[in-house]
């Protein structure tokens, strides 16, 4: 028997090439928790022409603060990184004092909560890995919004008329209104991430962020409290997911059997 030439149907064609197809490419999420160590603020109040002796605000005081915030961002090579972020921090209660008669007859105190919120563009250089901890430094530019609420100033007396009113002990408290500053902000980090598998890593940070200045509104007698030089020594702990590490490629077409027919039923 003469076996039959074989045709172009029969013949099996070369094996499918597995395609890598990328996808998340470096993207990243971040969710961060900040305890926010507030420094010492600067008094910016402005001097008064119509009274030369009035005395400075000692005793300046912010409280520190937890806050969250999160994040986007971009991995565009091993050693470099880019994201934003927003961070709120929960309202710090400020104070200061002063007295004319350095706390013999009585003194005054300003006070107040400072809510701030930034957002900041941030590059990173990651310095390499060592048993799953990649340490980093980092630096960010952007804004920082501070809002001055419930603010107050009140007289409190140590001796008997020190304000020429009868008696001793707190007067009435004078209201300042709320306001809000928006200002540039800046910052320097460092930290170190654990990778913890799954596109997961774990980071924590200690970051400075110079916030700039801040002030309530004025009260019924034109005075109001002005802060500057804001700026806050932070520690955050935060989980970021990359999308490429968790899906890197899409399931390909290699070692699957390829079947080919030219369409006939009873070949």
């Amino acid at each position: 028997m003469v076996q039959a030439p074989a045709q172009g149907a029969d013949l099996a064609p070369p094996p499918l090439e597995a395609a890598v197809i990328p996808v998340g490419s470096g993207w990243y999420l971040r969710a961060d928790f900040t305890e926010s160590y507030l420094v010492r603020p600067k008094d910016a109040t402005l001097p008064d022409p119509n009274d030369p002796g009035m005395p400075p605000l000692l005793r300046r005081s912010l409280s520190h603060e937890p806050g969250y915030g999160g994040g986007v961002g971009y991995r565009f090579t091993p050693w470099l990184r880019v994201d934003a972020t927003i961070d709120q921090r929960l309202a710090a209660t400020y104070s200061a004092y002063s007295s004319r008669s350095n706390f013999v007859t009585g003194y005054n105190v300003e006070a107040g909560r400072l809510s701030v919120l930034t957002g900041l563009v941030n590059v990173y250089a990651d310095l390499g890995t060592w048993w799953g901890l990649t340490p980093y430094l980092g630096a960010g530019l952007g804004f920082a919004q501070k809002d001055f609420h419930g603010g107050y100033t009140q007289t409190t007396c140590v001796i008997d008329a020190c304000d020429g009113n009868a008696g001793t002990g707190p007067r009435t408290a004078v209201a300042r209104p709320d306001r809000s500053v928006t200002s540039f902000a800046w910052s320097l980090t460092g930290g170190v991430s654990y990778d913890l598998g799954a596109g997961f890593s774990l980071d924590a940070s200690y970051r400075y962020v110079d916030l700039g200045r801040a002030k309530s509104g004025s009260d019924a007698f034109g005075q109001s409290s002005r802060l500057k030089d804001l700026a806050a020594n932070e520690v955050r702990v935060g989980l970021r997911y990359a999308f490429a590490d968790s899906f890197a490629r899409l399931p390909s077409l290699q070692g699957l059997p390829v079947v080919w027919s030219s369409g006939n039923p009873y070949e």
